[in-house]
């Protein structure tokens, strides 16, 4: 079988500064841009935002995408303070205190912001087969908004504003999104958070959706004959991880109010090594290769954090970590494109 390679961004809010970076490095490694090298692209929450934006066509040369990595980075870079703004410390004691009993953000921003980028872009306007994650709370299961679905259900070819605002409605920090997308004996009715409550790494999603779905998306495919799964690939890029610990004290004398903070990363890094486990267990050796760092502070690690100083951070400590992974990136993407 031809190779059929995979790649996978995880969620983390501004923190898509870190795969966006890398991303930049493998488009200037190889001389070619990210989906030429990829068939599938599958993305969770930021990741979400990435998949969708960097596949859009260019509807004057259909053969190239819309945005080039650059203008999405700006996009993080310039407009994140729209998403996220920044509070005061005067603000936050306030805000604190109301965070309590609403989410710490308004939509306003990020409705703003999406519009702009994604305007009226469809599913199907994508260059690449794309997969987005996001939890639908009105029926209680898993979301996926997949290429494979929009081809088949033209009811299902949504919005990538739609799809993208599903999968980054992190509970907490964004009001839930509702909007209409029919499945089967599904309420259509949805409502829909962060992707990242079940899945913030999504590479083992994918490659169970091309296991499944081969057929659909490698049409040549002959019938009757398997995977050969040495000619597949994925690619997993991480947006950092907070390596900071609690304490026993913490988390023995602590009730609802300290852990609604630290639950969600606590659950991302949970979920994300858990996959990576997984995917190193079920991959041909060679055939998957995941980037990550640790981020050094709390600070840092906030993915509301619009500051330049925490931009200019992750950007550096990636690029850091990218020179220390040279040669894992180098086999990877040499056996990818053999």
């Amino acid at each position: 079988m031809a190779k059929y390679c995979i790649l996978s961004i995880d969620g983390g809010g501004l923190r898509g500064v870190v795969p966006l970076t890398m991303l930049k490095a493998i488009e200037a490694k190889t001389g070619k841009r990210i989906h030429e090298l990829f068939n599938f692209v599958a993305g969770t929450s930021t990741g979400g935002l990435i998949t969708a934006a960097m596949s859009i066509k260019n509807p004057v040369d259909p053969a190239n995408p819309l945005y080039t990595l650059d203008d999405i980075m700006d996009v993080y870079v310039h407009r994140g303070h729209e998403i996220f703004p920044e509070r005061t410390r005067l603000g936050k004691l306030f805000h604190d205190a109301e965070d309590l009993f609403k989410p710490k953000f308004s939509d306003s921003g990020i409705n703003a912001v999406f519009t702009d980028v994604l305007k009226n872009y469809r599913m199907l306007d994508c260059l690449n087969d794309i997969m987005v994650c996001s939890y639908d709370l009105n029926n209680n299961l898993p979301l996926f908004f997949k290429s494979r679905a929009a081809r088949k259900n033209p009811e299902q070819n949504a919005l990538l504003f739609d799809v993208c605002r599903a999968t980054s409605a992190g509970p907490s920090y964004l009001p839930s999104y509702e909007f209409v997308y029919p499945n089967d004996t599904e309420d259509p009715k949805r409502n829909c958070i962060d992707g990242g409550v079940f899945v913030n790494n999504p590479s083992m999603a994918a490659l169970v959706e091309f296991s499944k779905y081969h057929h659909d998306y490698m049409p040549s495919f002959p019938d009757g004959l398997e995977i050969d799964y040495k000619n597949v690939f994925v690619l997993s890029l991480g947006t950092g991880s907070y390596t900071g610990k609690v304490s026993d004290s913490d988390t023995q004398n602590k009730g609802e109010i300290y852990w609604a903070q630290q639950i969600s990363e606590i659950m991302m890094r949970g979920v994300n090594r858990a996959t990576d486990y997984e995917m190193e267990e079920i991959m041909e050796e060679g055939n998957y290769l995941r980037l990550k760092f640790a981020i050094d502070t709390d600070e840092h690690s906030e993915t509301t954090n619009s500051s330049p100083e925490t931009m200019e951070y992750l950007v550096s400590a990636t690029k850091e970590m990218l020179q220390q992974r040279d040669s894992d990136i180098n086999t990877f993407l040499a056996n990818m494109l053999k």
